[in-house]
C-alpha cells in the first residue's frame, strides 16, 4: 500500500514510530522535512508582517493574535530544524521517529488553541473594545463641556 512513496502500513505501526535508530532519511523524506521547514520559516515571517502592520494601524487586538502566531510558527520551525537535523545525520535516540510524532501532537494541540483564540476569544476582545469607544465618546463630550 503505496502513495506518495510512502508504505502507509508501515507508518501506521507503533514499532516503526518507536524505532531509536532509525536509519538514514531517504531523498523524498528529506523534501518532504524541507518544505515543512520553508512554509514554517515562511509562515513565521508573514506573521511578522501583518503584526507589524496590525500594530502601525493601532489595532492592537489583532497584532496580539499574529503575535501568538509568529511565536507559534518560529518554535515549530526551530524544533523541526533540531529534529531534521538530527534525523538527518542519524543520531540514535535524538534521531528517532517519534520526535516527529511529539512535535506533530503538540503543534495541533497549540494551533486548537490558537484557532480558539481566533474564533472566540478575538470577537470577544474586539466587541468590548467597540463597547469601550462608544461609552468613552460620551465621556470626552461632558469633559469639554
Amino acid at each position: 500500500m503505496a502513495f506518495l512513496g510512502i508504505d502507509w502500513g508501515k507508518i501506521l505501526s507503533v514499532p516503526f514510530w518507536l524505532d531509536v535508530r532509525p536509519g538514514e532519511l531517504s531523498p523524498l523524506f528529506e523534501k518532504y522535512f524541507l518544505a515543512v521547514l520553508f512554509f514554517s520559516y515562511f509562515f513565521y515571517f508573514l506573521s511578522c508582517f501583518l503584526k507589524k502592520r496590525f500594530v502601525s494601524r493601532r489595532n492592537f487586538i489583532k497584532a496580539n493574535f499574529w503575535r501568538k502566531f509568529s511565536t507559534f510558527c518560529l518554535t515549530m520551525a526551530v524544533s523541526f530544524t533540531f529534529i531534521f537535523f538530527f534525523r538527518y545525520e542519524a543520531i540514535p535516540f535524538l534521531g528517532g521517529r517519534f520526535w516527529i510524532l511529539i512535535w506533530l501532537i503538540a503543534g495541533i494541540i497549540w494551533l486548537g488553541f490558537l484557532l480558539k483564540y481566533y474564533f472566540i476569544n478575538l470577537p470577544q476582545e474586539l466587541k468590548k473594545l467597540e463597547e469601550k469607544k462608544k461609552f468613552s465618546q460620551y465621556l470626552s463630550n461632558a469633559r469639554k463641556k
